[in-house]
């Protein structure tokens, strides 16, 4: 699956818990370009939409992904769903999101050892449709959160070429899990440190864990770094304004053995996150008992 630097900002494409745990209505489209000159590298493209509803007791929300790396092409759309428990200081969200995706194999894209292997046809691009499923829990105040996910659970099976036999193939999913846990702090209300670690492990795979300090100040601007180790270091920056809006951008510098094939990757993301019934601003932003800071965009 997709891996995302500004994973904190992206957190509701991984984990469903995190659906409605934002303002009432949170967009973020982002766009990741990974492995700059490695031929067929990922190119990754997301669009999220989620809000609370129900005495804010409930959230729901739609999303879209599509991933290509080489001759695959995944494009998955679901729909997520989340009930908050509230308690005086935190609440705790558990989610589930089901979901659809149109995975395909582009034939020109494949190169092959032997052009004369029968079992795949290069001129031949196939598709088709596989049903998953998401779960987790996101546990959070305005100073730390702990979250959990897990991605295809019922862990589908992909079919390609059913009409023919002799180019029948089986893609079998896997589950992913993730984890997140970060802590906000703060001498001065002006400069606010978030730290986040994340990890990421899928069966066959290395494990995936990443560390990313973060500096906001004012509410306005964030720069930070991240270590993902024995892959990559990332640099971080961010605006905010009209209190709505956010761009930010990073860029991973890679330490790994793919540094001297490729010269980086590029992540871009925009959000929206809106407070749209005015009456409600004040049970938004202070919700927690002990809050500290103002609620994190």
């Amino acid at each position: 699956m997709p891996y995302y630097t500004q994973y904190n900002n992206n957190a509701f494409i991984t984990n469903p818990g995190v659906t409605g745990t934002k303002r009432l209505l949170d967009a973020r489209m982002n766009y990741r370009m990974q492995w700059v000159g490695y031929d067929g590298a990922p190119r990754t493209t997301s669009i999220g939409l989620h809000s609370r509803f129900f005495k804010e007791k409930m959230g729901a929300g739609l999303y879209y992904m599509q991933d290509k790396v080489g001759p695959a092409k995944q494009s998955n759309i679901g729909i997520s769903y989340a009930y908050h428990l509230r308690f005086p200081d935190a609440e705790l969200s558990l989610g589930i999101a089901g979901n659809f995706t149109n995975y395909t194999m582009i034939g020109s894209d494949i190169t092959l050892h032997n052009t004369q292997d029968p079992s795949i046809d290069q001129f031949v691009t196939n598709s088709t449709w596989v049903a998953d499923a998401t779960a987790g829990f996101y546990l959070y105040n305005d100073r730390f959160h702990v979250g959990a996910s897990a991605l295809h659970v019922v862990q589908s099976t992909a079919e390609f070429y059913k009409a023919d036999t002799t180019k029948k193939g089986l893609v079998q999913y896997t589950t992913q899990s993730n984890f997140t846990i970060g802590y906000n702090f703060s001498e001065n209300k002006d400069f606010v440190f978030e730290n986040t670690l994340f990890g990421s492990y899928a069966k066959g795979s290395p494990m995936n864990l990443d560390y990313t300090l973060r500096v906001f100040i004012k509410e306005v601007v964030f720069g930070g770094i991240s270590i993902r180790l024995h892959d990559a270091i990332a640099l971080h920056v961010g605006y905010t304004f009209f209190d709505n809006y956010q761009v930010s951008y990073s860029y991973d510098i890679v330490i790994g053995k793919l540094r001297t094939y490729s010269s980086g990757s590029h992540e871009f993301m925009i959000a929206v996150s809106h407070n749209i019934f005015k009456k409600q601003k004040s049970s938004i932003k202070n919700r927690f008992l002990h809050q500290k800071y103002a609620y994190m965009f």
